[in-house]
C-alpha cells in the first residue's frame, strides 16, 4: 500500500500554541488518509414518521461505543454536539442528522490527533421508540507509532554543539511513541524554545512533512527549522514611567549589552517586574531590526499601577469569635518600590497594630530589608500579655523555592499567667528558612513544603535565656490527573532548649496546641498541660500531625474530610508515652480565583470533659 501524505508549509510562530494548531491542521488536511465511513441505515432513519398527527418529537439519547481502553471517552464527549445539545431537542430529523455529521467530523479529528489514523466511525439512528436512539460506533484500529522523526537545522554559521545535539536527541526520543499530534508538535517545539535560549531568537519552521503508512502503522515526521543569525543583547530602552525611578527598572535587568541573547533572561526580567507589584502592564518588544549586525534592541513599555491600597478582612471561629482587620499600603514610598503597610487587626482574644516596611533589592537584586514594629494585647485562657516588638531582618531568595531570613528582634512583654506576673525584655536573633516545592500557594495539588525557625533569646527580667526551635513539613499528592482528589499531610515539631522549667519562659513563647491553625476540634491552646483552674499553661515541646483528603466535586465546590492529632509536653522533647489528643471533621470548600474559601466543622475524638463538643472555622485558603 502506498502511504498517503499530508504536506504543508507553516508560517513560523514563536509560541507553542501556534505550532500545535499548525500541526493539528496538517492532520485534518491529510485527505488521502482512509475515509471515515458513516453507515446510514435508511430503514431505521427513514423520514416516514414526520407526517404523523401533531408535532413529531425528535428527542434522543446518544451512545458512543468502541472506545474501551483508549481513554478517549471523555474527550469525545466533550467534543460532541450530540452530547452537549441533547437537552435542546432538534427541530427536525435533518437537524439531528446535522449534529451527527458534525460529530463524525469532530471525532475524526480527535482520533487522528491521538494517533488512530485507521479508525472507522459508523452510526445508527433507531426511531422505533421514544426517545430516538443514536448510536455512534467507533472502531479505533491500531494506534500508529512514530517510526522516524527528523529535525533539520539550517543555519548561516556553525551551531553550538549543544543545540545540534538537542535537536538530534529530541527527534530520536520520539521514535516508538504514539503518533499523537501533541507529541509531534511538542518535539520540535522543544527545539524551537531552546534556540532563543541559545542566541537564536529569529528561528522559524520552514517546512513540515508528515506521512502515515497504513501498512506498517508507522508515522514519519520531518521538520526543517531555519535558525537565523546568532544574536546578542542590544541597548535597553524604558518608557511609561511616572513615579517609579528608571534606575529601579534597569537595576533588575538580568543581562548586559553584548551578551549572547537568552530568552530565559527576558522571562526572569518580566517575572521580577511583575513581582514588584508596581505595574499594571508590562510589554517587552524584541521585534526591531538588529543593530550593528547582531545586536537586538530591547524596548520595555510599562504602565504604572496605583501604588496605594486600602482593605479590610473579616473572620469567624467558635474559638476566637468574630474578627477582622483594616490596612493601608503604599508600594512605592520613595520611588524604588519600597512598601509601607499599616494594619490593625483584632478578635475577642488578640488585638494588634503593626507597621511593616520593605526595601526590595537591598544590596543585592535577590535580597530585601524588612523592618517592623508591633503593639499587641493578647488575652487567652493561658495568659494575658501586653507586648511591644521592634524587628529587622534581611531576606534572601536563594532560588525560586528556597528563602532564608535572619535578623534581630527586641521585645518587651508584660505577662500574667497561671504562675505569676512577669515583665521581661527579650533580645533575640531569629533565623528561618522555607522551601516550597508546590504548584500553588493557597491550594497546592502536588509537591511539598519544609520550614525551620530557630531563635535564641537573651532575657532581661523575670525569666531565663532559651532557644526556641520550630520545624514543619507538609506533602501533597494528586491522585488523578485533573487534581480533583488530593491527599495532604503535615507534621509539626517544636522544642524549647535551655529553660529547665516552663515558668522560666515567657508565656507567649511557650508551645500550645489546639485551634484552627493547629489541631481542629479543640479550643484555642486547649491541648496540653492544664492548671488547677483548667487553663492551659503551655509546654516546652510540641508534636502535631494531620491528614486531609481534598475532594473537588465540581469546579467550584469540594469537601475535605480530615483528622489531626498531637500534644504539648513538659519536657524539651516530645514524650510519646503521653496521651495524644485527636480531632476529626469535615470541611466545605468554595473555589475562587484567589483561593478556596474554607468552612470546617471538627470534633474531638478523645477529648477531656472540659473540651467543647465541636468547633467551626471559617477562613481563606486550605488549612495547610
Amino acid at each position: 500500500m502506498t502511504p498517503a501524505k499530508g504536506r504543508a508549509v507553516i508560517r513560523p510562530a514563536s509560541k507553542m500554541l501556534t505550532l500545535a494548531l499548525g500541526i493539528g491542521a496538517l492532520f485534518i488536511l491529510a485527505g488521502a488518509l482512509p475515509a471515515w465511513a458513516a453507515k446510514d441505515k435508511p430503514s431505521a432513519d427513514a423520514d416516514t414518521g414526520d407526517q404523523e398527527q401533531g408535532l413529531p418529537s425528535y428527542a434522543y439519547k446518544v451512545d458512543i461505543t468502541g472506545l474501551k481502553g483508549t481513554g478517549l471517552e471523555q474527550p469525545l464527549k466533550d467534543r460532541s454536539d450530540l452530547v452537549r445539545l441533547r437537552k435542546e431537542e432538534p427541530v427536525s430529523i435533518w437537524d439531528l442528522r446535522a449534529r451527527i455529521r458534525r460529530d463524525i467530523t469532530g471525532f475524526a479529528e480527535v482520533m487522528r490527533a491521538e494517533g488512530y489514523y485507521g479508525a472507522r466511525i459508523s452510526y445508527d439512528v433507531d426511531r422505533s421508540g421514544k426517545p430516538i436512539k443514536v448510536t455512534i460506533k467507533i472502531e479505533p484500529g491500531e494506534r500508529f507509532t512514530i517510526g522516524s522523526y527528523t529535525i533539520t537545522l539550517d543555519s548561516p554559521a556553525a551551531l553550538p554543539d549543544k543545540v545540534t545535539k538537542l535537536a538530534r536527541q529530541t527527534a530520536k526520543a520520539q521514535e516508538g511513541k504514539a503518533a499523537r499530534s501533541e507529541t509531534v508538535a511538542a518535539a520540535f517545539g522543544t527545539v524551537m524554545s531552546a534556540l532563543p535560549e541559545n542566541g537564536y531568537p529569529r528561528a522559524k519552521v520552514t517546512d513540515q512533512d508528515f506521512t502515515a503508512d497504513h501498512r506498517t502503522k508507522k508515522f514519519t515526521a520531518k521538520v526543517r527549522i531555519e535558525t537565523g543569525p546568532l544574536v546578542k543583547f542590544g541597548q535597553v530602552s524604558i518608557s511609561g514611567l511616572t513615579s517609579v525611578k528608571q534606575g529601579v527598572v534597569k537595576k533588575v535587568v538580568t543581562w548586559k549589552p553584548g551578551e549572547r541573547y537568552d530568552s530565559r533572561k527576558l522571562d526572569k526580567f518580566r517575572q521580577t517586574l511583575t513581582e514588584m507589584n508596581l505595574f499594571a502592564s508590562i510589554r517587552i518588544d524584541t521585534d526591531d531590526p538588529l543593530q550593528d549586525g547582531d545586536r537586538q534592541p530591547i524596548k520595555v513599555k510599562l504602565r504604572e499601577a496605583d501604588h496605594h491600597s486600602v482593605g479590610a478582612t473579616a473572620s469567624y471561629s467558635t474559638v476566637n469569635g468574630f474578627g477582622g482587620s483594616v490596612f493601608w499600603e503604599h508600594r512605592n514610598l520613595f520611588g524604588a518600590g519600597e512598601r509601607l503597610k499599616l494594619e490593625a487587626e483584632g478578635d475577642q482574644k488578640l488585638q494588634k497594630a503593626t507597621a511593616d516596611f520593605t526595601k526590595p533589592r537591598f544590596l543585592r537584586i535577590d535580597q530585601k530589608l524588612l523592618l517592623g514594629v508591633e503593639a499587641a494585647r493578647e488575652d487567652t485562657d493561658a495568659y494575658l500579655e501586653y507586648r511591644g516588638v521592634i524587628r529587622a531582618a534581611v531576606e534572601r531568595e536563594v532560588n525560586k523555592r528556597l528563602r532564608v531570613r535572619v535578623g534581630p528582634e527586641l521585645s518587651y512583654v508584660d505577662t500574667k499567667d497561671a504562675f505569676s506576673p512577669a515583665k521581661s525584655v527579650l533580645l533575640g536573633l531569629v533565623g528561618q528558612a522555607s522551601y516550597d516545592h508546590t504548584d500553588d500557594l493557597l491550594d497546592p495539588k502536588h509537591g511539598y513544603r519544609l520550614g525551620l525557625k530557630v531563635a535564641p533569646y537573651l532575657v532581661f527580667g523575670d525569666t531565663k535565656n532559651f532557644i526556641r526551635i520550630e520545624g514543619n513539613a507538609s506533602v501533597y499528592v494528586s491522585l488523578d490527573d485533573a487534581g480533583r482528589y488530593v491527599a495532604a499531610g503535615r507534621l509539626k515539631l517544636g522544642s524549647l532548649v535551655g529553660a529547665s522549667d516552663i515558668r522560666n519562659v515567657p508565656a507567649a513563647k511557650r508551645f500550645y496546641a489546639g485551634g484552627g491553625d493547629s489541631i481542629r476540634g479543640y479550643g484555642y491552646q486547649r491541648i496540653g498541660p492544664l492548671d488547677a483552674n483548667g487553663d492551659p499553661i503551655g509546654g516546652r515541646s510540641l508534636f502535631e500531625v494531620g491528614a486531609e483528603m481534598r475532594i473537588k466535586l465540581t469546579d467550584t465546590w469540594g469537601v475535605v474530610p480530615f483528622i489531626e492529632g498531637g500534644s504539648v509536653f513538659d519536657s524539651s522533647y516530645p514524650d510519646f508515652s503521653r496521651t495524644l489528643r485527636w480531632g476529626a471533621g469535615i470541611g466545605v470548600r468554595y473555589y475562587t480565583g484567589f483561593g478556596p474559601l474554607r468552612v470546617d466543622v471538627a470534633f474531638p475524638i478523645n477529648g477531656r470533659p472540659q473540651d467543647s463538643t465541636f468547633q467551626i472555622y471559617v477562613s481563606i485558603g486550605q488549612a495547610f
